[in-house]
């Protein structure tokens, strides 16, 4: 969110000091000001238009709220308190999982070598089979 303290104020207004000059800048904040009063009519303008054509729609605030905060949304659409949650069914499914793996007599055996002695000429010599 931005947070304006009074250092950064007054470095916006040292910086403004130094870019428009003296002489204009009571003019250009006139124009920034009606620039920002031009923008301010015409968001709450296409605001009221939208909830003329979409009246269930939250108000501006619980929407800012929404977009930090997904999670509320989704629980808010779901229409699901955090205590109503239900576990996950496959949760107790796991040791049951676990126990069903077994090894495949079918499968080629690992040759293992002895790591002290040199490597056969058919094996890189660059690979480890610790990372395998």
């Amino acid at each position: 969110m931005l947070s304006l303290s009074p250092a950064k104020l007054l470095i916006v207004a040292v910086v403004a000091l130094v870019l428009v000059g003296p002489n204009k800048l009571p003019q250009v904040a006139r124009q920034l000001g009606g620039f920002w009063k031009a923008f301010r009519s015409f968001s709450q303008k296409i605001e009221s238009e939208v909830r003329a054509s979409v009246p269930d729609l939250p108000s501006s605030g619980e929407i800012a709220r929404y977009a930090r905060s997904p999670v509320s949304l989704l629980d808010t659409l779901a229409g699901l308190d955090g205590d109503k949650l239900q576990a996950d069914p496959g949760q107790n499914d796991l040791p049951a999982m676990n126990e069903g793996l077994r090894i495949d007599p079918q499968a080629p055996k690992r040759e293992s070598h002895d790591s002290s002695s040199s490597p056969p000429d058919s094996v890189d010599p660059h690979f480890d089979p610790r990372w395998n």
